[in-house]
């Protein structure tokens, strides 16, 4: 009789160990959460101003309803330099997003005698609220965007900053790169 009592007392500390293990484990797997891949590289080629360019994005605010990023960029073309920088709303979770945002494109030509005597450089904005895709997964890896947008060119003369003409074209733009 005591030998039945032994194995039955075996197994059902083996049965209690096993259901402990089964549980930790269980538990230790919730715990590990995906890291959120915040930063981006990428190159982007628009329809007008700086026809490409590079960028860095980075999430600064994960929320409940949108995750919000900002972006800065250089291009420099054979005589201007363009640094688009951004601020952009995304709205849904893992891999695909819904993007919309604003990014202002400082766009200077002759930028060698920006600083020089007279009015030699031409300065030119552009404005850019845009709409569109994002495909950026949540671990990091490859990233891709496409924008469609309203692109809004002011070309101040060169004695008067603030007395700009305005013109609207459509515009577009799309990008790929990595985030990690």
């Amino acid at each position: 009789m005591s030998t039945i009592k032994k194995r039955s007392s075996q197994k059902t500390k083996t049965l209690c160990i096993s259901l402990i293990l089964l549980f930790s484990f269980d538990l230790l797997a919730q715990s590990q959460d995906v890291v959120i891949a915040r930063n981006s590289v990428y190159a982007e080629g628009t329809s007008h101003g700086a026809y490409y360019s590079i960028n860095y994005d980075r999430i600064f605010r994960l929320g409940a309803n949108f995750t919000n990023t900002y972006r800065v960029g250089f291009s420099l073309l054979n005589n201007a330099i363009a640094l688009p920088i951004g601020l952009n709303f995304l709205k849904g979770d893992g891999f695909h997003h819904f993007e919309f945002g604003l990014t202002v494109v400082p766009y200077v030509e002759n930028y060698q005698k920006l600083f020089s005597a007279g009015s030699l450089s031409d300065k030119k904005i552009y404005l850019i609220p845009g709409a569109g895709y994002r495909y950026q997964p949540p671990g990091g890896g490859f990233f891709f965007k496409a924008i469609l947008a309203p692109v809004i060119f002011l070309d101040p003369p060169s004695d008067n900053f603030w007395k700009m003409d305005g013109k609207v074209y459509a515009g577009g733009s799309v990008g790929a790169g990595i985030s990690f």
